[in-house]
């Protein structure tokens, strides 16, 4: 459209600007239709074409304008679809970038939310961001733990402890764990005394069911290391509640502990020195059913742990030594060492035990050298010691220990007497094969120095045991009878009857079984129908005293207690010696 100079009573500049920004409005969409009506009556009073510049000879008046370029052709109009749709998809990704800058306002004041993929509503996208769905309950349990962790004034302290020991019962059993946990690394100090403890400890009792294996676990280790922090005390008498209800409630799930989990909770019941009998049957039979889901190292913790309980359950031991027989190799050195410690200990003899981890020892040293074979001079003597134990002879480690032996300067104590007594054992059973590399008398004097310096009395049984035994014994024989005697061989015997004072060896040796020299087994369910199996190394001992020609019997402490007078005590140990031959006076 074209304005001519005969039309400015109509038009002005200042119009002709607000009709183009109006335009200009219409063509980003801000504007309704009112643009387009005014365009449609111009359109229709002037037809004549569009022209642009200047027209000559002009001057004085106002120059033609062209608005091409402001106005929109006359091309057919977009669908108003179209239109529409883009128009509600801007809508769309503009209420998106709205969410967004909401989300991460909230972001800032609760970084806790939880990642999601997609929102609940529209299903539009919700940039990885989803609703907390912690209730409020959640957050007064988070509050009471960060007002645990700040107090500090004793008034703070008490009324902590309080609100605590009130909601307790309202904790579900993880937040019970992470209170616990919580106290174990120290985070409130003030709370950790045996009253708040002992409280913990008697509303955990009702509750133990609802935990699941790794939280029952975790509880029965935290409170038996605050046990064992408070060996006295309240909290100590009356945690023992605690864990004979834990005893009950893992026996009754056991099949749902894991291996590492049954061996965390069983060190942590050792620890506090529970030994009810029952309940380490229980456990027995439950590892005896699944020992081989147990990885090699986790079935050697089991052993060790009731081995140092004195603890022996005949067929798991059985069970777990062709177990482990086949998967020797995988045994770290610390593990051959524990599990033949384990045996050794429980008197168990299993050749094909034995020959499987001496064969993969040997052949450790053989492929990396003694240096590099992870085995120390103490680790090879334990090895030899606990083979000697078992009556299993292995040429290969024996010679491997003396020649580790030879490269070291100093040996531990406790090794040093281990090699005496293989010297003893081999030299009595295995001369043959020992005169090879038999230490020579020089050496051996000076083991026997040594052993007789750090075994002088191993307090096998008690003193007023050996007295009355020894009381009994001077009324039956003729000689003098000594308690705790040292033999010539250097091995300490409970009562010794010697024809002379000055006699280095008697004619008549005693030792007595007690409960410090023999394992208890858990074949039965009873500890009074449980049978003793003496212990180890006490029968080695007494192997290679009658190896020498020494006379030994044994009395059982549980026997000599039940004899009421001395005339009774009498008759049962002339019993005994009526076996030795002519030593009765």
């Amino acid at each position: 459209e074209t304005i001519s100079a005969g039309d400015t009573s109509r038009a002005s500049p200042t119009d002709l600007a607000q009709r183009a920004s109006m335009e200009v409005q219409a063509l980003l969409g801000q504007q309704g239709s009112a643009p387009h009506d005014a365009r449609a009556g111009d359109a229709a009073g002037n037809q004549q074409p569009q022209t642009s510049g200047v027209v000559p000879g002009s001057m004085g008046k106002l120059p033609s304008l062209t608005l091409k370029g402001f106005l929109r052709p006359t091309e057919p109009p977009k669908p108003q679809k179209d239109d529409d749709s883009v128009q509600k998809m801007l809508e769309r990704l503009q209420g998106n970038v709205q969410q967004t800058k909401q989300a991460v306002a909230v972001s800032d004041t609760q970084p806790n939310l939880r990642p999601a993929g997609r929102g609940p509503s529209d299903g539009g996208l919700t940039f990885g961001l989803q609703e907390d769905t912690r209730t409020r309950a959640d957050f007064e349990f988070e509050a009471l733990m960060s007002r645990m962790q700040a107090a500090q004034l004793p008034d703070d302290v008490e009324h902590i402890r309080r609100e605590f020991l009130i909601r307790f019962r309202a904790f579900t059993p993880q937040q019970a764990v992470e209170v616990v946990q919580k106290l174990d690394s120290g985070a409130a100090p003030a709370l950790q005394n045996d009253d708040f403890l002992t409280e913990l400890s008697r509303m955990l009792v009702p509750r133990l069911r609802e935990f699941s294996s790794t939280q029952f676990t975790s509880l029965t280790s935290t409170f038996a290391s605050w046990r064992n922090k408070r060996p006295g005390g309240r909290f100590a008498e009356l945690s023992k509640a605690l864990f004979s209800a834990a005893s009950s409630e893992m026996s009754s799930r056991l099949m749902e502990f894991a291996p590492h989990e049954i061996n965390m909770c069983l060190a942590a019941f050792v620890s506090v020195g529970f030994s009810e009998h029952r309940f380490f049957a229980a456990v027995g039979r439950a590892a005896l059913a699944r020992h081989s889901s147990f990885a090699p190292v986790q079935l050697t913790a089991m052993l060790a742990i009731l081995s140092e309980m004195r603890l022996l359950h005949t067929d798991l031991f059985t069970a777990a030594a062709a177990f482990l027989a086949a998967r020797a190799q995988e045994l770290r050195p610390v593990d051959i060492v524990r599990v033949l410690r384990s045996f050794a200990r429980c008197n168990v003899q299993n050749p094909g035990l034995c020959r499987a981890v001496s064969d993969e020892v040997v052949g450790r040293i053989s492929q990396k050298g003694l240096s590099a074979c992870g085995f120390q001079a103490e680790d090879l003597c334990e090895i030899s010691w606990a083979l000697c134990v078992m009556q299993h002879f292995h040429d290969g480690v024996l010679r491997a220990m003396f020649r580790s032996l030879q490269r070291r300067d100093t040996v531990s104590a406790e090794s040093l007497c281990q090699l005496y007594e293989c010297h003893l054992v081999l030299d009595c059973e295995h001369k043959a094969s020992y005169a090879n590399y038999r230490m020579d008398s020089e050496e051996v004097d000076a083991l026997q120095d040594h052993y007789r310096e750090f075994r002088k009395d191993e307090r096998r049984c008690s003193e007023r045991q050996r007295s009355d035994v020894a009381s009994v014994l001077k009324s039956l024989v003729d000689g003098s009878v000594h308690v705790n005697h040292r033999t010539s061989t250097g091995l300490l015997v409970d009562v010794a009857a010697l024809r002379k004072r000055s006699s280095a060896d008697g004619f008549v040796h005693v030792d007595l079984d007690t409960a410090a020299t023999a394992v208890r087994s858990l074949d039965q369910d009873e500890a009074s129908a449980a049978v003793l199996v003496t212990e180890g190394p006490v029968a080695l001992r007494r192997r290679v005293l009658q190896k020498h020609g020494f006379r030994l019997i044994t009395v059982r402490e549980s026997e000599w207690r039940e004899l009421d007078d001395s005339k009774d005590k009498r008759r049962y140990l002339r019993s005994l010696l009526a076996a030795l031959g002519d030593v009765l006076a």
